[in-house]
């Protein structure tokens, strides 16, 4: 039985779901949709926002992936309800589950979200998609919580302060998100290529 689902995990995965399948030939991973909405609440974080409003929180996953019971729900509750629909191990975004998001994302509740999660999702396109999954999944606190084998809650917070300096040192402000994003996960590529 599909418990009750958050509406900012509901929007969070119409959101990312429908960029994602934009940007993919042959649909989306879950894990992929958990991962960019982790990123997005770090964007959240970053554009001066407090991360108890961004409404759920991530573990990792036996994948190494961040993984939210919440987002996990709302994927459930999408393709029970025909918004997604599941081939092998991807999903694909029905029409249905476009016009559901294009609804929603007017809704002055989900706003910030979506400018988030737009900056978030463009880095798969301004860098080679698999690039930035491995960037991110290299991020600092998804690395320390996969060496610990520790599955108690990422810390988003513990991240801010090297995102805020990356993004200060070559001169971007929090104001420009798409530039902020991906500068943050080509310092995070060449952190890993480094090691």
């Amino acid at each position: 039985m599909i418990e009750q689902v958050r509406p900012e995990a509901y929007f969070d995965t119409l959101s990312i779901a429908h960029k994602l399948d934009t940007q993919l030939d042959g649909g989306f991973k879950q894990e992929e949709v958990h991962l960019f909405s982790y990123f997005s609440s770090i964007l959240f974080l970053f554009k001066g926002k407090p991360l108890a409003d961004w409404g759920y929180q991530y573990q990792i996953d036996a994948k190494g992936y961040p993984f939210s019971s919440d987002v996990a729900e709302a994927i459930q509750r999408d393709v029970q309800n025909v918004l997604f629909e599941e081939k092998d191990e991807y999903l694909v975004i029905l029409g249905r589950g476009v016009d559901q998001f294009n609804k929603l994302r007017s809704l002055t509740l989900f706003k910030e979200r979506e400018e988030v999660i737009d900056a978030a999702c463009t880095t798969g396109i301004v860098l080679p998609y698999t690039s930035a999954l491995r960037a991110l999944l290299s991020e600092p606190e998804i690395e320390k919580r996969k060496k610990l084998e520790d599955n108690s809650w990422l810390d988003q917070a513990e991240i801010y302060p090297k995102f805020l300096e990356v993004s200060e040192a070559v001169g971007i402000s929090s104001a420009n998100l798409v530039i902020s994003a991906a500068t943050w996960v080509d310092y995070l590529s060449s952190q890993d290529s480094g090691n």
